[in-house]
């Protein structure tokens, strides 16, 4: 528009200037002779004729030009219609998607995916609403469709499926879709969380452990989840291996497994129970003595007590040292008693379970020293009412375990009426 009221402008000036020009200097003469022809006339009229030959001559060449150009421009309008209904079918996909209309949010997906640029975006979305209606030959369909659209978008529709997969549960058919997407981009690390997940649902521990170091140096896990998913792996693996009674592959797997986890409780704890059980006191009395040296744990002093070695009087020897740390623990107490009973000094047994329940009355505490009482040191009646005062104790505890009132049978009140209990093994 600008340049228009120039050229209408300038033309003004212009046309001002000759008529001053004519005004005060005539109207001229001009005068071509072709041949025969001879045409004569004034300047200001030759001039006005070469001005309008101009305009239409310009005139036609800016038709001629248009002309031409209007079919590709015409294609083009086409196009940016398109893709503006395109564009808008996309975000009402979307919106009636979020706004859980998924039947509705498929038709109109599909209606624009054949003519729209982004028609692998609308077969990926159109994959999902149908999945949420449980259509899932639809939902596959579209994935091939997709593909068909683009098929350098491998990765991106490889990930929608498995994701896809993993939300309904079928781990089989995820894990074969990554293991595909794995071989095509081996470095892809969502696919590899991916993976762990799929893993981890189907119980590959042995798999998963090998996903591990990529997992922790993509850092696509922060460290609290990624060290919960390391425990679970080591520790499901031990407990497999145990199951099986693997001796040589629980040594190995015990000998590969990181340090932090060697040291973490429930995992020492198990490892522990089965050199308990298979005759290897010695290795374990070992791993119970340096973990307790680091960290203090009742659950260990429990094992300690239990160990079966050929030395039993060493073992009592060690735990004594512990009292210097822990003179007022009932459970050490408890423990030492029990070693005392190993090496058969029964009055230093009985000082020690007394102690024991004099800082905490615990049921273990109660039916050790009753044992004691009346099988070695010949004092039924006494050992009756340790007897009654553990079961009385046991009552109480599953009580708070299951928030239910304790409610003591008559069979355990304190009285010299009452039957005689007896601790049948």
């Amino acid at each position: 528009m600008r340049r228009i009221l120039f050229y209408i402008a300038v033309a003004f000036i212009f046309s001002i200037g000759i008529g001053l020009v004519a005004y005060y200097y005539g109207p001229g003469y001009v005068l071509f002779s072709f041949n025969d022809l001879t045409v004569e006339t004034s300047l200001l009229f030759a001039l006005a004729t070469l001005a309008i030959s101009f305009i239409l001559f310009y005139t036609l060449l800016r038709f001629l030009s248009i002309s031409l150009k209007l079919p590709s421009w015409l294609g083009l309008q086409y196009s940016h219609n398109q893709a503006e209904k395109a564009r808008n079918a996309l975000i009402k996909g979307l919106i009636e998607m979020a706004e859980g209309r998924f039947d509705l949010a498929e038709k109109i997906l599909l209606k624009q995916a054949r003519h729209s640029k982004t028609g692998l975006l609308n077969y990926l979305i159109a994959a999902r609403t149908a999945q949420q209606q449980g259509a899932y030959d639809r939902r596959d369909e579209y994935l091939r469709l997709a593909h068909e659209t683009m098929p350098s978008a491998d990765i991106a529709i490889g990930i929608t499926q498995a994701e896809l997969q993993i939300a309904q549960k079928q781990f089989e058919q995820a894990l074969a879709t990554l293991n595909h997407l794995s071989s095509i981009a081996p470095k892809h690390t969502y696919v590899k969380k991916l993976q762990a997940r799929v893993y981890e649902h189907l119980a590959d521990w042995d798999s998963l452990k090998q996903l591990l170091p990529a997992l922790k140096k993509s850092q696509m896990l922060d460290t609290e989840k990624y060290e919960q998913l390391e425990k679970t792996t080591w520790f499901e693996l031990l407990k497999q291996v145990i199951r099986n009674q693997q001796h040589v592959a629980i040594i190995d797997l015990w000998s590969h497994m990181p340090r932090s986890l060697r040291d973490n409780n429930d995992m020492l704890k198990a490892y522990v129970q089965y050199l308990m059980e298979t005759e290897h006191a010695s290795e374990a009395e070992g791993l119970i003595r340096q973990h307790l040296s680091h960290h203090w744990s009742n659950d260990f002093v429990k094992l300690y007590a239990d160990l079966n070695t050929s030395n039993p009087k060493k073992l009592l020897e060690t735990a004594e040292t512990w009292l210097h740390q822990q003179q007022r623990n009932p459970v050490l107490l408890l423990s030492l008693g029990k070693l005392c009973i190993k090496n058969e000094l029964w009055g230093k047994a009985r000082t020690y379970f007394e102690t024991s329940l004099s800082i905490k009355a615990l049921p273990d505490a109660c039916y050790q020293l009753a044992t004691l009482l009346e099988n070695r040191m010949e004092d039924p009646k006494l050992a009756q009412d340790y007897y009654k005062q553990g079961l009385a104790l046991c009552v109480e505890e599953n009580a708070k375990v299951s928030n239910q009132p304790a409610s003591l049978p008559e069979l355990v009140r304190f009285d010299d009426t009452a039957p005689l209990l007896k601790i049948i093994q």
